[in-house]
């Protein structure tokens, strides 16, 4: 009896396996989140593109015009390369002129000439009254901050509405693209504070050799997510950023260069379809196939955050609905 009783008591002692604490949940590879990603943006293609689309589009074109004045100066001035080559086609024009002059060429010949050297004359003209280099380097410059500006405030404003309607997507709802705009706007004064100040620091560090700009862009990566769902803004939002993306800094950069790989992609096919001269055309229509694949890596950008925040903080699904619940509030 009484081994009976001390047996009955060491097993009681001993801890339940079934009552262990549950270990974290696994890393997600940045694979599985770009699969994931594709399903949901497969899915649901025409809100999320038109969440994209809303704020996107309307940048886009201001962006194109802004460019398109700034760079056309630029373009018409040309380097010292082709200004020398404009040069040596109007001596060889004027010498072909004087040459037909000279051996009593005919009426046509002549005036065919003669309208190719004032052709040629034109042009040189062109490019003596365009502006100076100073002048032409601070419209690059310009056209660059512009450019950076533009995509470092529209990118993350857009991620906010998509953050809202994937969070409630992978939670079984099904907010719509207005609806996430909507919802938005209780949040869009703090996500502001945060994306303009980071907008402005992407924007000078992408015209000081580019990568000061991508560096702060992998710092701020997961801003938006963090104004949406945690209610922060300002600097407490770029802090938050900065640590997540410091937690999981490896996924953050593999998702980060996805993204500059298929912006990357969609401006070349853009100059390979449109003239280089063409400035306007050639930036919208980078842009609207850069729309074409934004969602992907935006999607993927609030899964990675979801898994990183479940995986630190244990926030589950419940708390996903709480904090989209407060956005309604």
């Amino acid at each position: 009896m009484l081994g009976a009783t001390d047996t009955s008591a060491a097993v009681a002692d001993e801890q339940d396996p079934s009552a262990s604490e549950t270990p974290p949940p696994a890393d997600k590879g940045v694979a599985d989140i770009l699969v994931e990603s594709f399903r949901l943006y497969r899915a649901h293609a025409r809100p999320v593109m038109l969440i994209c689309a809303l704020l996107f589009v309307p940048a886009s074109l201001a962006k194109s015009c802004v460019m398109s004045a700034l760079l056309t100066p630029k373009l018409a001035a040309g380097s010292p390369a082709k200004v020398a080559e404009m040069a040596r086609d109007a001596e060889a024009a004027g010498s072909a002129l004087a040459e037909a002059y000279a051996r009593n060429a005919d009426t046509e010949t002549i005036a065919r000439l003669q309208r190719e050297n004032q052709q040629r004359l034109e042009e040189i003209a062109r490019a003596a009254d365009a502006p100076g280099r100073f002048t032409l380097w601070v419209l690059g410059v310009l056209a660059t901050l512009v450019s950076a500006l533009a995509f470092a405030t529209a990118v993350p404003l857009t991620a906010g509405a998509l953050t809202i309607a994937v969070a409630d997507r992978v939670t079984g709802g099904r907010t719509g693209w207005v609806e996430a705009w909507m919802l938005l706007l209780g949040r869009l004064g703090r996500l502001l504070a945060a994306v303009v100040p980071a907008a402005g620091l992407i924007a000078i560090g992408h015209v000081l050799w580019v990568i000061p700009g991508l560096v702060v862009a992998f710092c701020f990566a997961l801003v938006a997510q963090v104004a949406v769902i945690e209610g922060l803004g300002g600097a407490a939002a770029l802090r938050r950023s900065v640590q997540l993306v410091g937690s999981d800094w490896l996924r953050v950069a593999l998702l980060l260069a996805v993204f500059l790989a298929l912006t990357w992609s969609a401006r070349l096919l853009a100059e390979l379809v449109v003239p280089a001269t063409a400035i306007f055309l050639t930036g919208l229509v980078g842009d609207l196939l850069t729309l074409a694949v934004m969602p992907l890596p935006l999607i993927a950008g609030t899964l990675l955050y979801l898994d990183v925040r479940k995986r630190r903080d244990n926030f589950g699904d419940a708390d996903l609905r709480a904090a989209l619940a407060s956005l309604r509030a």
